[in-house]
């Protein structure tokens, strides 16, 4: 097949990239060009030409994937989940916006025209009220049909499902489609990727850390390509977690790769850095955890059996990497600055006293992002955040988001309803309640900066049900790979002596990374981009391609008597 063989993973790849590259995959308008149909060719590239066994044919190879797709879970709960996000899109009610710059009604709400309210002709016949100023107006009991799944506004609900499906379908198609080869590869450019990424995002930081691409103006601080920094707080973590398992996968079994072993180091180090600078307390407190994990793991498993030089080379990596995160905490990480001042007063400058005045001026400043999450893990008083979590904006959200799921209880009210409804649940007559309406100051609203509860309160206990699902789904055989490796016997005669050295240290590092992930959903909306999303899926789906398998001896040769 030549490079066919490859066709499947480059377009994983190439969605993985995209939806990293373009936003996180937030912005609905940078989706929806190409998310559907690069969907639809990787489920037909997964059939037409998945990666072929040394002893099968083409035929042979369709017929395997097309027998394990359909055996496999997560290709129905895919598909159960994919219908109920679809319902509920097409079942919206029509709601209309009033663009003061077009001076025009638009209907932003069902998605089709034959799904409006027959009243909505009458609405946008007339301007508002006051015609420069944005009004929202939803038409009452304008839903389809009312006992199906509906959405608020189905423009924010096809969100939603621009990110479920094409994350799950490229997952089943790794899953199923390729081998293991090709999983180390994904892998590998995963690390690659997100290394160019974290040279980006650093360049920028320096130099504005409010502009993307071509210098459009973002208005907002960005990491890299990441418009909020908990996204990138916990994408640049994970990445580092599985560059340093797949540093140590490849000391193991070096005849296995191509690519050195330091290149995952210095993708790991980016990642620190970068996301030190996503400007996050999750991102600070996630990178410190990695390294102590990693720096009581190392010495364990290898100490005293690995050859010398890699001895030396893991614990200088930890130390030269937790240098550089701890004293980034300790220092505040002090930037170039532009030199603007100094420059001036030394072009001012007419006697020697005051060239070396201007030569005394700071060349540093304080980076202002990390001097404020740092700021804000010193001054947040820990153990009243965990003894009354209602204290926190999310604790608050997280009760109206549990007010909502009990009227919405089975279906939910779609996606992005939270922002709309949440305020209809506040109970103005508790004065506790009062106190926490006026500390929210409108910040963060939209969200209920919980992941669960989001979910269940947009998607019911029926669609929150399905991604449970999907999850176990990749869950389960991940666990069956992490504990089956252990029973494959290890070069190394010091780390076969323990149980737990034997575990692949890919599935090791891909634990902590996807644990972390879960852990820091639910304390913000991690899920909410599909950037996230899917790393968490490959993950899961590419361990199989790291555990070798158990080497078959071979039968002797009977003798003759």
């Amino acid at each position: 097949m030549g490079i066919a063989r490859y066709a499947v993973v480059a377009l994983v790849a190439l969605m993985f990239t995209l939806f990293t590259w373009l936003g996180g995959g937030i912005v609905p308008k940078w989706l929806a060009s190409w998310a559907p149909w690069l969907t639809l060719l990787i489920a037909e590239v997964m059939f037409l030409l998945p990666e072929q066994r040394r002893t099968e044919s083409l035929l042979d190879a369709r017929a395997r994937v097309w027998r394990s797709v359909c055996r496999d879970p997560l290709t129905w709960l895919t598909i159960a989940l994919t219908l109920f996000l679809t319902i509920q899109w097409l079942n919206a009610y029509t709601f209309v916006e009033w663009d003061p710059a077009k001076k025009a009604w638009e209907v932003v709400s069902p998605a089709f025209e034959c799904l409006r309210h027959p009243s909505v002709t009458e609405l946008i016949a007339k301007p508002p009220a006051d015609p420069s100023q944005a009004v929202y107006l939803q038409v009452p009991d304008s839903l389809l049909v009312p006992w199906l799944p509906h959405a608020f506004r189905s423009d924010e609900a096809v969100t939603v499902l621009a990110w479920f499906t094409p994350v799950l379908v490229a997952l089943l198609a790794i899953r199923h489609a390729t081998l293991r080869h090709s999983k180390r590869l994904l892998c590998t450019f995963i690390c690659m990727m997100t290394a160019v990424l974290a040279i980006a995002g650093i360049i920028q930081f320096v130099m504005d850390g409010t502009f993307l691409y071509w210098g459009m103006e973002s208005h907002a601080f960005f990491f890299a390509t990441f418009g909020y920094p908990n996204h990138a707080a916990c994408f640049f973590p994970a990445v580092m977690a599985l560059s340093i398992g797949m540093y140590l996968w490849v000391l193991e079994h070096r005849e296995h790769t191509r690519m050195p072993p330091w290149f995952y180091l210095i993708a790991a180090l980016l990642c620190a850095i970068s996301a030190i600078l996503s400007g996050s307390r999750a991102g600070v407190l996630f990178t410190l955890a990695i390294l102590a994990i990693t720096t009581v793991y190392v010495p364990i498993r290898y100490m005293g059996s690995v050859p010398a030089k890699y001895r030396f080379t893991v614990p200088a990596f930890l130390f030269l990497a937790t240098f550089i995160v701890i004293g980034s905490a300790a220092f505040r990480i002090y930037a170039v600055n532009a030199n603007a001042t100094r420059d001036e007063a030394l072009r001012l400058a007419q006697t020697e006293e005051e060239k070396a005045a201007a030569f005394a001026l700071p060349a540093y400043q304080k980076i202002p992002a990390v001097d404020t999450v740092l700021k804000e893990i010193g001054d947040t008083d820990w153990a009243t955040f965990f003894e009354d979590p209602m204290l926190m904006r999310a604790g608050y959200q997280g009760i109206l988001a549990l007010r909502q799921w009990d009227d919405y209880f089975y279906f939910g009210a779609g996606a992005w309803s939270f922002r709309w409804l949440n305020a209809q649940y506040i109970n103005t007559d508790d004065p506790e309640e009062r106190i926490w309406l006026r500390n929210r100051t409108g910040v963060g609203q939209a969200n209920v900066h919980n992941d669960t509860l989001q979910f269940l309160a947009e998607h019911g206990l029926v669609g929150f049900s399905l991604m449970v699902g999907c999850i176990l789904a990749l869950l389960i055989p991940f666990f069956a790979t992490l504990l089956r490796s252990p029973s494959v016997p290890m070069n190394d005669a010091v780390a076969d002596r323990c149980w737990f050295n034997r575990i692949c240290a890919y599935c090791v590092f891909a634990f902590i990374a996807t644990t972390m992930i879960l852990a820091h959903s639910f304390i913000d909306l991690v899920f909410r981009s599909p950037a996230c999303m899917m790393l968490y899926g490959l993950l899961f789906v590419c361990a199989n391609g790291f555990v070798p398998r158990k080497k078959v001896p071979a039968e002797t040769p009977a003798q003759p008597l």
